[in-house]
């Protein structure tokens, strides 16, 4: 009876303790509905500097400059002039709380964001990390993470558009309804764009003398690949001329090369050289690139050379 008792007093015990000890991980609290209000307070531009301390400090991509939570508003404010829309998107959102060994408690979140330039209505997504330190119910330290380059990089290029010539203009133009009319296999929009007797050569070999020779290269792949598309890596003009790198995919589901369809997926990267004329019309394209590496895709064997 006494081993019953001790027993039981030690249980008591135990069990008291561990209804005592604070919870060091959750991810459910006041504090992440906090971080929670803010997210939703970004995306729908209605900023609140009462859920911050008024000491509190912010830093986005840096260790050194600290935002008062007035600055954070600003720093807000002033980069959503660059976007049509914005967003942190509701899909995949993590939230986690912590109780540090120095008794901090942090809110780290996990969010993908995504905006639309205004400049040229270009798409960006990017992964986010964010991350709050708590004390009495407020916010006293943010800090956010993230990779900006595909930002800046397409500032940069809306940039280097605005300062272009009126004919450079008018060859970029022509450059985006060529990259159109290949994505949609639209040989009207392609013919509306090429001078009439205009030259497409691959690896230095003729492929096309005239629109209608182009028109027919068209089919061919978008025969062969019904998902064909064009996307631009770079490009560079100088003079009436353009420097393109480009990547070309699709989906093999039609007759290629007097091939039968193979359902594999192609991936091909590039190089074309475009003239225009003072019309800004395409009269030549060399491109270069690599058959074997869609041939090797495809499964294609190759013969033993004779």
């Amino acid at each position: 009876m006494k081993k019953l008792l001790i027993i039981g007093l030690a249980i008591a015990f135990i069990t008291a303790c561990q209804e005592k000890a604070p919870q060091r991980y959750t991810q459910s609290s006041p504090e992440i509905n906090t971080v929670k209000k803010l997210i939703d307070n970004y995306n729908n531009k209605t900023y609140d500097t009462s859920i911050y301390a008024d000491t509190s400090k912010t830093y986005y991509n840096s260790k050194e400059t600290a935002l008062t939570p007035e600055e954070v508003i600003s720093y807000h404010k002033e980069r959503d002039m660059a976007y049509s829309n914005r967003s942190f998107l509701d899909k995949d959102q993590e939230y986690e709380m912590v109780l540090t060994d120095d008794g901090e408690t942090w809110v780290n979140c996990w969010l993908d964001w995504q905006g639309t330039l205004t400049g040229n209505g270009q798409v960006v997504n990017i992964p986010i990390h964010l991350t709050y330190r708590f004390a009495d119910g407020k916010i006293v330290r943010e800090v956010g993470m993230w990779d900006p380059t595909a930002v800046v990089l397409a500032v940069q290029e809306i940039e280097m558009k605005n300062s272009m010539s009126a004919d450079e203009k008018a060859i970029q133009a022509t450059i985006d309804n060529v990259t159109k009319a290949w994505n949609a296999n639209d040989k009207e929009l392609m013919y509306a764009n090429l001078a009439k007797n205009v030259i497409r050569t691959a690896n230095g070999v003729p492929i096309a003398k005239k629109q209608s020779d182009y028109g027919d290269f068209m089919d061919i792949y978008h025969n062969a690949f019904p998902d064909f598309k064009v996307s631009l890596d770079k490009t560079v003009i100088d003079g009436n001329k353009a420097y393109l790198n480009w990547t070309c995919t699709g989906t093999n589901k039609g007759e290629f090369m007097g091939n039968p369809p193979t359902n594999k997926k192609i991936e091909t990267h590039g190089f074309s050289v475009w003239m225009f004329d003072t019309e800004g019309k395409a009269v030549r394209e060399d491109a270069f690139y690599d058959n074997l590496v869609v041939y090797e895709q495809l499964g294609y064997s190759m013969p033993m050379p004779k």
